[in-house]
């Protein structure tokens, strides 16, 4: 009996982390596609944290991201079309450059990451 429940405990597991790491390669592709599109200079990406969410970005938090995003010099013709559909937002953080410990920029997406929503 106990070990029906230790393989179902670690086919749980299993799945769990697989489904994560799915998660992050999604939103690495949209973040690697909006670098692509919108850089205005060639970037370097050297790493990007794990995939986490967050339910305390408010929503007026969101709209000054969405208007800083606007003057940010690293990005052109950046504009935001998707929004907000639940309280929960999931973000990864880029690294890039030489000095990639102070070169980063935070990216939010939609909770079925379909899109970038916002990036700081």
């Amino acid at each position: 009996m106990k070990r029906s429940r230790v393989h179902i405990i670690l086919g749980i597991w299993a799945l769990l982390l697989l489904a994560s790491c799915g998660q992050r390669y999604e939103a690495k592709q949209l973040v690697k596609a909006f670098v692509k599109e919108h850089a205005t200079e060639e970037i370097d990406i050297s790493s990007f944290s794990d995939l986490d969410s967050t339910k305390v970005i408010s929503d007026s938090l969101l709209q000054e991201m969405r208007q800083r995003a606007q003057k940010d010099t690293l990005f052109k013709d950046v504009s935001f079309t998707t929004e907000r559909t639940s309280p929960t937002l999931l973000f990864i953080r880029m690294r890039y450059g030489a000095d990639s410990l102070n070169q980063s920029r935070t990216f939010y997406f939609d909770k079925d990451l379909t899109s970038i929503i916002a990036f700081k």
